[in-house]
């Protein structure tokens, strides 16, 4: 076997189609949206803010067996007082040999650069795809999460990795109608509160542009407490609303604001492109867009892609505006369930958010850790 850092254009839309076709013939893998995977992936991202990165093919002969990312996040690695490597994008496969491989050129570089551990996969920030399947692979997996086949968890078991945080998913039944006590309930919490949910008619900058730049400063004070969390920086705000903003149904933004129009609470979700995604593998040009827009238009699923609260807000019943607004819209859509996305575990807090709904936890995934690899 033969490791290749890659370093061409080529070299890196080889690297991101691999696991599409890895996993060509398996009707539950979602691929990546291939221009911005080619994007973010780009040496001048700014994704890549504190962070210094690494990719690799693994070849045997001419055919590609492997591929991953290497990541050494120094801002984490501030934050958390640790000298890890992150990997991500991690595919191969079913031979420990190349999975082995991998680890060990991943335990060079990390002993170059003085670290002592391997952990992942994690991302360059919370918003890109980590964690590895370790349940539910007879599930799509949603465009923004990972998939992999069950054969990773065992070769990360057989190198010695060990999981160091798991995640949760939910299917979330969508109600036929809506209760209207939720509806009076939203109304009485708006009005004790003194807060509103704002209602967007138009993508148009002069009325998204007061709550845009919001929403990720509230992020990071929302979620800084959670595992391995890398707040979004300035330079990357931008980044993120230039990939999301067309995906956006202004039905599923929900923006809850106080007196001031302070953004205080908001969530995201879009209708799960899948299968559009699937249909012209992962590319949106130069005709994938059509079936990628078509897609969400005939989807009967809700991917939920971000909630959060100011912690000033925490308890105070601000969440009741947006999941009442989200269901009335999903009902209105004919939409059959929603998706969580990846919820940490440990986080009681999220979990008990679906005590009231008919649910299922249907996938799991787990980021693995160990001490680096000996490298003679």
């Amino acid at each position: 076997m033969i490791v290749k850092e890659v370093s061409s254009r080529k070299d890196r839309q080889k690297f991101v189609d691999f696991p599409t076709f890895l996993y060509q013939n398996n009707p539950y893998f979602t691929p990546p949206i291939f221009e911005d995977e080619m994007e973010q992936l780009s040496p001048n991202h700014p994704s890549h803010h504190s962070c210094e990165y690494k990719l690799y093919l693994v070849f045997n002969g001419q055919t590609i067996v492997g591929r991953v990312c290497a990541i050494i996040n120094h801002y984490a690695n501030q934050k958390y007082h640790q000298k890890r490597l992150r990997f991500n994008r991690i595919d191969m496969i079913d031979d420990i040999a190349v999975t082995k491989t991998i680890m060990q050129t991943l335990s060079a570089w990390a002993m170059e650069k003085g670290m002592n551990e391997l952990v992942g996969p994690l991302g360059f920030s919370d918003q890109d795809k980590e964690g590895m399947l370790v349940e539910g692979f007879e599930q799509k997996n949603m465009f923004v999460t990972l998939y992999n086949s069950p054969y990773y968890v065992e070769h990360m078991k057989q190198l010695g990795f060990k999981v160091d945080v798991t995640w949760v998913e939910k299917r979330i039944r969508v109600p036929a109608v809506l209760d209207p006590k939720l509806t009076k309930l939203a109304q009485l919490i708006a009005d004790r509160r003194g807060v509103k949910l704002v209602q967007l008619k138009s993508k148009n900058k002069q009325y998204l542009k007061p709550y845009i730049r919001q929403i990720f400063p509230l992020m990071n004070k929302a979620y800084d407490h959670l595992y391995g969390y890398v707040p979004v920086q300035d330079h990357l705000m931008d980044q993120l609303v230039k990939s999301y903003l067309p995906m956006i149904h202004l039905d599923y933004l929900q923006l809850v604001v106080d007196k001031d129009n302070k953004l205080i609470a908001f969530g995201i979700m879009i209708p799960s492109p899948v299968d559009g995604l699937k249909k012209h593998r992962g590319h949106l040009f130069p005709f994938g867009w059509i079936d990628f827009l078509l897609s969400q238009k005939q989807s009967k699923v809700l991917d939920m892609l971000l909630i959060a609260v100011d912690p000033l807000y925490k308890n105070s019943g601000v969440l009741t505006l947006i999941f009442e607004d989200a269901i009335k819209k999903a009902i209105l859509h004919r939409i059959e369930y929603c998706e969580s996305g990846p919820e940490l575990e440990t986080n009681l807090e999220v979990q008990a958010l679906w005590k009231s709904f008919d649910h299922q936890q249907h996938k799991k995934r787990s980021c693995f850790v160990r001490q680096i690899f000996s490298v003679s």
